[in-house]
């Protein structure tokens, strides 16, 4: 027997949606009342986690003075950007916080399979922790405003993570202290060692300029005498060299020399010169660009007092003496704790209820009429 069917069936009935829904609204209202006691009853079972907010504060000018002296010779500064940007460095390199949550056990290992798996959480963990700059000042976006850097990490344990704060906070000023410590050491040795090689250059200037007057004046007197010996060969005792006068019909226009040779000064000259020449009393007054590089190594031995004074300077400050050094400080006694927002879980969770709640209305619904059509036919 041939059934006919609507040209309709195969359209959706949104009425007959709405209406169906409104029949199981019984179920619906159940099952998502189901699903709110199920997430409360989850949460009462687990621990409550805390947002833990707190602030880096930089060295004030106060702490920062001790380095006013050191700063003076200008070798190797430190500013405060200094100190607290190799802080905020070695937070972000994670190692501390990983060190830091094995050390407080804000994990416990026995929940992990092995060890690798218990690592790979700790790395996780140092890497869920948020280091977030100053921004927000202007008021101009979104967001909570920060004059200070701040460090937001979250647990159930305050206790625990006061403790892992402050082993962080330690350990990140010890890594600077460390840090710097050693760069001012490789600084200084790199400049000694540069004005070493420096005063090595400077002095085989010297000797090369030296050097190079000896045989300049060795080549010179060699020179003279053979002009004196030919000046008094020609018996020419006195400077015999005349400047020539042209002239035209509009008078004198030029005075000129001709290249005349040199025994012409007269032998009387020429051996005085020589003379003169040879009991020279300072001969290193006459060496050309000495007193330059005379100079330049002057400076050279006084840069040797001025490292010697930057290094005792250095001695001085905290980053060294005492056990007062700190480049950047978390104030952990000012923490702020707040509860982990689990409203948007529950919205989520009643959602789904809800969702799985009409769904199943619509398919009982559905099977219902279908197996009332194969009656019927």
């Amino acid at each position: 027997m041939a059934i006919n069917r609507s040209p309709y069936d195969d359209e959706i009935d949104f009425i007959e949606i709405i209406q169906t829904l409104w029949n199981g609204k019984w179920i619906i209202l159940a099952t998502t009342l189901i699903s709110l006691l199920g997430i409360f009853s989850y949460f009462s079972f687990q621990k409550t986690i805390f947002n833990a907010t707190t602030e880096i504060k930089p060295i004030n000018s106060v702490n920062f003075s001790v380095y006013q002296f050191s700063n003076n010779l200008d070798f190797f500064k430190v500013t405060q950007d200094t100190l607290l940007s190799n802080y905020i460095e070695q937070l972000e390199i994670r190692n501390i916080f990983e060190e830091a949550t094995v050390k407080y056990e804000l994990l416990d290992r026995e929940k992990f399979e092995d060890e690798q798996t218990f690592n790979e959480a700790v790395e996780k963990f140092a890497y869920s922790i948020k280091i977030l700059p100053p921004g927000n000042v202007d008021g101009k976006t979104n967001g909570a405003r920060r004059i200070n850097w701040v460090i937001e990490t979250e647990h159930y344990n305050k206790n625990k993570l006061k403790q892992f704060l402050s082993y962080v906070d330690s350990m990140a000023n010890q890594n600077v202290r460390n840090n710097l410590q050693k760069s001012f050491k490789n600084s200084l040795v790199a400049s000694k060692q540069k004005r070493e090689f420096a005063i090595e250059d400077n002095i085989t200037n010297i000797e090369n300029a030296i050097s190079d007057y000896d045989r300049m004046t060795s080549d010179k007197l060699f020179f003279l005498r053979e002009q004196a010996a030919i000046a008094r060969t020609l018996g020419v005792a006195k400077n015999t060299i005349e400047a020539q006068s042209f002239g035209t019909q509009n008078g004198i226009i030029a005075s000129l020399e001709t290249k005349t040779p040199f025994y012409l000064r007269g032998y009387e000259a020429i051996e005085k010169e020589i003379e003169l020449i040879e009991s020279r009393p300072n001969k290193l007054a006459f060496v050309d660009n000495l007193l330059k590089l005379e100079q330049a190594q002057r400076k050279l031995i006084q840069d040797g007092i001025l490292l010697e004074r930057a290094e005792n300077l250095f001695k001085q400050t905290p980053i060294i003496k005492g056990d007062d050094f700190f480049a950047a400080s978390m104030k952990i006694g000012s923490t702020k704790f707040s509860k982990k927002n689990r409203g948007k879980m529950i919205v989520v969770v009643t959602i789904l209820g809800a969702i799985i709640a009409a769904f199943y209305v619509l398919v009982s619904n559905a099977m219902h009429r279908r197996k009332d059509n194969s009656v019927k036919v």
